[in-house]
């Protein structure tokens, strides 16, 4: 049995002001899908029988048209080639109350593709059975669909399925995402008699055990994510055969922290004048911690110049810290930089019905409000 298993794909995640001329969207939600395009053109090249999709289709509860229609056109590519798709809903795209409604009831219009999202679903695919667990609303809901699973000694290739923080232990690490509607679920599941465990959530590619796997993400949608390698598994059964197919995505950098306790301003910049101006930012999302810096070296740094280097960047962000932990007060020359965290945050923020744009704009005039009041 020929398998792949893909997640946390995000589509119509956005951050940041850059727009993508070509398409004319917003340059994050052209970068998730041109990396969840690629996937798809690499598993149509791979030919499995099925695919697993475990959780976080779309970065909403309610997606944008766009964003609908994207992922349709997209995922429609695999029945058409006879590949069954398995989608279960993860916490960013699981209502909070039953009664609003999930797009996933679209996606069981379509032959071949099989959605999760209300309740625990046996799915059998000739030799292959699939126990499709979504995101629930509560711990003790997982549990009680966990607990309606029985795997029998059949002869067919048992697969897991679960959107879910595998908790940690002194051997294993906590799998959260830091998300306030994550659910947490005990290293023993990695313990029952499944062929495979596909396992969604945790943005990076990471082997559990023989047969457990998170696929990880398939694009770096925060910086905790720098130097994560983004794609896809391959999985053969009952081999368990495993191979990881890497996706080319954006590049993100963290150019780590700069200490300024010691530094007077002219200091600090010559610091990072040597520091950024060779720097290859092109394209890239880039950032920057500065600790320990005074109020007086902080208002006497050369902005423009600093923005004048990372020019080329898509998105580049300075980090201030002072040495007794209270905020500074960014310049209005950095008002921008200042919007770009705004616009990230509430991208990431998974409470339904929010109107991101509309909160993003909102915030983007408070601030200019209070640029042009100071």
């Amino acid at each position: 049995m020929h398998l792949v298993h893909l997640s946390d794909t995000h589509l119509g995640y956005s951050a940041y002001k850059a727009l993508d001329t070509e398409l004319g969207l917003n340059q994050r939600e052209a970068d998730l899908n041109r990396a969840f395009s690629s996937a798809i053109d690499k598993i149509l090249s791979l030919k499995p029988q099925v695919v697993l999709h475990t959780g976080d289709l779309f970065d909403s509860v309610r997606p944008s048209n766009r964003a609908i229609a994207f992922a349709l056109k997209e995922l429609l590519r695999l029945p058409q080639a006879g590949i069954a798709t398995v989608i279960i809903c993860g916490n960013h795209s699981t209502p909070r109350l039953k009664d609003t409604g999930s797009i996933f009831q679209l996606l069981e219009l379509f032959p071949d593709i099989y959605p999760v999202h209300t309740a625990y679903k046996k799915i059998q695919l000739g030799q292959l059975i699939i126990h499709a667990v979504p995101h629930c609303s509560t711990g003790e809901e997982l549990a009680n669909n966990l607990a309606r699973i029985k795997v029998d000694d059949d002869g067919a290739h048992h697969v897991l399925m679960l959107h879910a923080v595998l908790a940690g232990t002194p051997d294993i690490p906590n799998f959260s995402m830091g998300e306030f509607n994550e659910l947490e679920v005990s290293t023993a599941l990695l313990d029952l008699p499944f062929k495979y465990i596909a396992l969604g959530h945790f943005h990076k590619f990471t082997e559990l055990s023989e047969n457990a796997c998170y696929a990880g993400s398939l694009e770096r949608l925060s910086f905790n994510e720098v130097g994560q390698e983004k794609g896809f598994l391959e999985v053969e059964l009952p081999s368990g055969r495993k191979k990881f197919h890497p996706i080319k995505t954006r590049p993100m950098i963290d150019l780590g922290v700069l200490d300024a306790g010691a530094m007077d301003s002219a200091a600090l910049m010559a610091k990072l004048d040597s520091l950024l101006e060779y720097q290859d930012f092109s394209g890239k999302i880039a950032r920057l911690t500065i600790e320990n810096i005074s109020p007086s070296t902080y208002r006497a740094l050369d902005f423009a110049r600093i923005r004048q280097l990372t020019a080329p960047a898509l998105h580049f962000e300075i980090r201030y810290r002072q040495e007794e932990a209270s905020p500074v007060e960014p310049p209005p020359a950095t008002i921008s930089g200042i919007l770009c965290e705004f616009r990230e945050y509430v991208s990431r923020l998974a409470i339904e019905d929010l109107d991101k744009e509309k909160i993003a704009s909102l915030g983007e005039e408070l601030l200019q409000k209070s640029e042009e009041l100071s």
